[in-house]
C-alpha cells in the first residue's frame, strides 16, 4: 500500500471514529432501569423567528452539537429544537423524558419520528394547566414507549420566558421520584421556614404597626413565590392565577416592594438622602419590567431584569453603606442580607450559563441565599427595634441631663438673686433701720418723761421690723452656711423653726465634707421647705429628727405624730431632689408619720 493510500485510509478512520464519538455523546443507550441517562452535548437548532415547522426538520442538516454538556442559550426570545436518538437495550419499554426547570420554559413540545414524519406526542405551556399525559411533578416527565432492542428518534422544541436551558435525561418513573426525594425535602424545609418568617413578621407588624414589617412581609412573600416558580410548584399552588407563573411579574413586584422596604428600614430620608430622592426612578424600573411582562410575553421582561438588576444592586448597597456611614448600625444586617441574596442568585445564574457546574450546591443556591437573607433581615428588624429603643433611651437620658442642667442653672440664678437681695437688705435697709433705732433711742434719752413713753413705741416697732428682716435674711441666705457649714446650718434651721415644739435630736452625723457648696444650698433649701410643710401640717408638738450618714448617701429623717396633711409635695423640693439624684419617702402609721430624704454623695 502506497503512502498516499495509507494517509487517506487513516484520515477516513479518524473522521469515522470522531463521528462515532460525537454520535455516542449525543445519543442515549438505555440499559439499566435503575439508572438515569442524561443527554450530553445535544444536537440543537435555533429558530430565531419561532416559525420553523416540525415537518421541515428531518431534511435539515444544520443541527450542531452543544459546546457544553447541558444546552444553555441564556435569555432569548428564540426557540430551540433538540434532536436525539434513543436505543432501548433494557428490559423495559416504558420510560420518561425528564426536562428540569419547566417553569423557566414557556413551552415544550416533543415529537417522535415515525415512518419518515414527525408525530407530536406531548405539548406543555407554562401559563396553562398541565398537559394530558404529563406526570404531576415539579419537573417535566414526558412518557415515551420504546420497544426493546429498538431505536427511536425524538425532537424537542422549547421556548422560554426566562433562561433557555435544557437539562434533559431519560429515566424511569420510579427512579425519577427517588432522585427528587432530596430536593423535595430541601424545598419543604426552605418553604416552611420562609412561611414561618413571614407569619412571625406579620404578627410583629400587628403588635408594633411598624411599616418596615409590612413591606418586608410583602417582599418575602413574592420572593418565596419566585422560589416556587423556579422549582415548578407555582402552577399547582396558584392554579387560578396561572398568569403569575412568570419570573418577570414576580421579580418586578418583589423588587418594587424591596424599594419600599429599603427606604422604610434604612430611613433613607434621614440616613441616605440621595437614595431617598431617586426612589421614584427605581419604582419606575420595576413598573417597566411588570408592564413589559404583561404586554409583551416571552423573555423580554427577563432580559430587562438581567440588565436592570445592576441598578437595584447599586441602590440596595449604596443606601445601606451610606446609612451605615451616617451611624445607622442596623444597616450592616441589611447589607449582609441582600448581599447573600444576590450571591445565591448569582451562583444560580452562573450555573444556568454553564460557567459553574450543575450540582446540589449550585442548584439550591437560590434556596440558601433567600433563606439566609430572610433570617438576617428578620433579625435586622428586631435589632432595628432595639436600636431605636436605645436611641430613645439616649434621648431620654439627654433630656434628663438637659433638664438637670437647666434646673441647676435656674436654681443657681435664684440663689444668686436671693444672695443679692439679702445683701441689699443687710447693707441698705438693715443699716437704715439700725440708724433709725439708734436715733430714736438717743431721742428717747434726751426727751422729757412725757415724750419717752411716746418714743418707746416706735423703737419697739423698729426692733420688730429688724427681727423680721433678720429672719428674711436668714431664709434668703443662711449665714451659718458660710460660717459653720451644712450640718450646723440644718441644726440651726430645725431648732429655730420648731422652737415652740417638743424637739428631740437623734443621731446627727457630720456631713459637711460630703457635699459641695451648691449641693449644700440645695439640701438646705429642701429641708427648709420640708420644715415649712411640717409647720403647716398641724402636727403635734413632738418632733424627732436625725442626720444619718450611710455608705454612699445621707438620710435626713423626721418622726412626727398625728400629722393631718400630706407632706413633701412641693415642686421645688422635687426639682432639687432630681438635681441631686435624691429621693423622698413618707410612711404613715396609726399615730406617727416618718419622712426620710435620701441624698447620695460622691465625695
Amino acid at each position: 500500500m502506497s503512502k498516499g493510500l495509507t494517509k487517506v485510509f487513516l484520515t477516513i478512520l479518524i473522521l469515522n471514529l470522531s463521528g462515532l464519538r460525537t454520535t455516542y455523546a449525543q445519543n442515549i443507550v438505555l440499559k439499566d432501569p435503575e439508572k438515569s441517562y442524561p443527554l450530553t452535548h445535544p444536537l440543537f437548532l435555533v429558530d430565531p423567528e419561532n416559525n420553523l415547522e416540525a415537518n421541515q426538520l428531518p431534511d435539515r442538516k444544520n443541527f450542531k452539537p452543544s459546546k457544553f454538556p447541558t444546552l444553555s442559550l441564556g435569555a432569548t426570545t428564540a426557540s430551540v429544537w433538540v434532536k436525539t436518538r434513543i436505543l432501548n437495550q433494557s428490559n423495559k419499554t416504558d420510560w420518561h423524558i425528564q426536562v428540569d426547570s419547566p417553569p423557566v420554559l414557556q413551552s415544550v413540545s416533543v415529537y417522535q419520528k415515525r415512518a419518515g414524519s414527525l408525530i407530536k406526542i406531548f405539548t406543555s405551556y407554562a401559563d396553562k394547566p398541565k398537559a394530558t399525559g404529563e406526570v404531576r411533578v415539579n419537573n417535566l416527565l414526558i412518557p415515551i414507549s420504546i420497544p426493546i432492542h429498538t431505536e427511536a428518534e425524538f425532537y424537542i422544541q422549547a421556548s422560554s420566558n426566562n433562561i433557555l436551558r435544557l437539562p434533559i435525561k431519560v429515566i424511569t418513573l420510579q427512579n425519577a421520584f427517588e432522585q427528587s426525594h432530596l430536593s423535595d425535602l430541601l424545598n419543604g424545609i426552605v418553604f416552611g421556614m420562609l412561611m414561618a418568617f413571614a407569619i412571625y413578621n406579620f404578627f410583629v407588624y400587628i403588635l408594633t404597626k411598624e411599616q418596615p414589617y409590612l413591606y418586608y412581609l410583602g417582599y418575602i412573600f413574592f420572593w418565596s413565590l419566585n422560589l416556587f416558580f423556579y422549582n415548578g410548584f407555582l402552577p399547582d399552588i396558584l392554579s387560578s392565577l396561572i398568569w403569575l407563573n412568570s419570573a418577570g411579574t414576580i421579580i418586578a413586584i418583589a423588587s418594587l416592594l424591596s424599594i419600599f422596604f429599603t427606604n422604610s428600614f434604612l430611613q433613607t430620608k434621614k440616613n441616605s438622602p440621595f437614595f431617598y430622592k431617586i426612589r421614584g426612578q427605581m419604582c419606575l424600573l420595576s413598573l417597566l419590567i411588570l408592564l413589559t411582562d404583561i404586554f409583551w410575553k416571552g423573555a423580554y421582561s427577563f432580559i430587562l431584569v438581567q440588565y436592570l438588576m445592576y441598578p437595584y444592586f447599586i441602590y440596595w448597597f449604596g443606601a445601606g453603606v451610606q446609612s451605615l456611614r451616617n451611624g445607622y448600625k442596623p444597616a450592616i444586617y441589611f447589607i449582609l442580607g441582600f448581599g447573600l441574596l444576590m450571591l445565591g442568585n448569582a451562583v444560580y445564574n452562573l450555573k444556568d450559563l454553564n460557567i459553574l457546574p450543575d450540582n446540589l450546591f449550585t442548584r439550591t443556591s437560590m434556596h440558601w441565599g433567600t433563606l439566609l437573607e430572610a433570617l438576617i433581615l428578620s433579625f435586622a428588624l428586631a435589632n432595628r427595634l432595639n436600636f431605636y429603643r436605645k436611641q430613645q433611651e439616649l434621648i431620654q437620658l439627654k433630656t434628663i441631663e438637659e433638664k438637670r442642667a437647666f434646673l441647676k442653672e435656674l436654681l443657681q440664678r435664684q440663689e444668686q438673686e436671693k444672695k443679692r437681695v439679702a445683701m441689699e437688705l443687710h447693707d441698705n435697709i438693715g443699716q437704715q433701720l439700725i440708724l433709725i433705732k439708734n436715733r430714736s433711742w438717743r431721742l428717747q434719752q434726751l426727751s422729757e418723761a412725757a415724750l419717752k413713753n411716746q418714743v418707746s413705741g416706735p423703737i419697739a416697732q423698729v426692733a420688730t421690723i429688724m427681727a423680721e428682716v433678720r429672719g428674711i435674711l436668714h431664709r434668703l441666705r443662711p449665714y451659718q452656711m458660710d460660717l459653720l457649714g451644712l450640718t450646723q446650718s440644718i441644726h440651726g434651721l430645725i431648732t429655730d423653726t420648731f422652737a415652740d415644739h417638743h424637739l428631740e435630736q437623734g443621731k446627727t452625723d457630720e456631713i459637711n465634707q460630703h457635699f459641695s457648696t451648691d449641693e449644700s444650698i440645695h439640701i438646705f433649701r429642701i429641708l427648709q421647705l420640708l420644715t415649712d410643710g411640717i409647720m403647716a401640717s398641724k402636727s403635734t408638738q413632738q418632733i424627732r429628727y436625725a442626720i444619718i450618714r450611710q455608705t454612699s448617701s445621707v438620710d435626713f429623717q423626721f418622726d412626727l405624730q398625728d400629722t393631718q396633711q400630706p407632706l413633701g409635695n412641693s415642686p421645688d423640693i422635687h426639682n432639687r431632689l432630681e438635681l441631686l439624684k435624691g429621693s423622698i419617702s413618707v410612711h404613715h402609721s396609726q399615730s406617727t408619720t416618718q419622712i426620710k430624704v435620701n441624698i447620695p454623695f460622691t465625695q
